[in-house]
């Protein structure tokens, strides 16, 4: 198989959505959710192919809105509630490859969830892994994460909550400047390589970080995480 110097962008969708019903294409700030992820790609200056797949109907009339976009269906058993998104791309990865005779030289894993991400955050995620490609085996979107897991509890059938056992907040809270920063995958940008992929791995054994601010770093998975999108572009949108 010849290798390539493309860069491809796969985005799963599925119809089900236990938090927020039909959320990938339930309008936000005037346009289905999708839309946003989408112009987004487009906007990159790295990206020769986008694909967005499905197993939806209604996902895939909505995806066919926006131009520029490969509009593919995946069997709806790969993406069942409760199962991982990595099956459904690593599959189109595979049947993109065979069908285009090439391996592309990355390969990025996009979410529509992400309404606020940037094209420059795509090509800037993607630059550094390509940077570092010798050395990282990934680049993962993450953002400052505002708790910090010595601050967890769990809770038992009673109610009963425990500490972390290397907590030092032992009997009061401590002033947030006490931990050190932590961070979360906010789940716009997974850049990796094609053989990680097909190797049964999203991001391998050494990850990247691309910092994105907490403001374009909102996840869509329930309807406060959607109030706060929503305000956060149409403020964006205004002049």
């Amino acid at each position: 198989m010849k290798n390539s110097e493309e860069i491809w962008a796969i985005i799963p969708t599925r119809g089900g959505s236990t938090g927020l019903p039909e959320k990938n294409i339930r309008v936000i700030a005037g346009r289905p959710l999708l839309h946003y992820m989408l112009e987004t790609a487009k906007g990159s200056l790295i990206l020769n192919l986008i694909v967005l797949t499905t197993d939806n109907d209604d996902i895939a009339r909505a995806a066919g809105q926006v131009s520029g976009v490969e509009i593919r269906r995946h069997d709806p058993s790969l993406s069942m509630s409760g199962r991982p998104t990595f099956g459904v791309f690593r599959h189109m990865l595979e049947r993109l490859i065979q069908e285009r005779s090439i391996v592309p030289r990355a390969i990025v894993l996009l979410r529509v969830t992400t309404p606020l991400c940037l094209p420059s955050d795509i090509d800037n995620a993607v630059a550094l892994l390509l940077a570092n490609a010798h050395t990282a085996k990934s680049v993962l979107s993450v953002t400052k994460s505002d708790v910090h897991p010595k601050r967890t509890y769990v809770m038992d059938e009673n109610g009963v909550l425990s500490a972390r056992e290397d907590t030092p907040e032992r009997d009061f809270p401590l002033p947030r400047q006490v931990f050190d920063d932590v961070y979360i995958r906010n789940g716009a940008i997974y850049a990796t390589f094609p053989d990680i992929v097909l190797g049964g791995s999203l991001w391998g054994d050494k990850s990247l970080a691309y910092v994105m601010p907490k403001v374009r770093s909102v996840n869509i998975n329930d309807e406060i995480d959607f109030v706060l999108a929503e305000a956060l572009l149409r403020r964006n949108a205004q002049p």
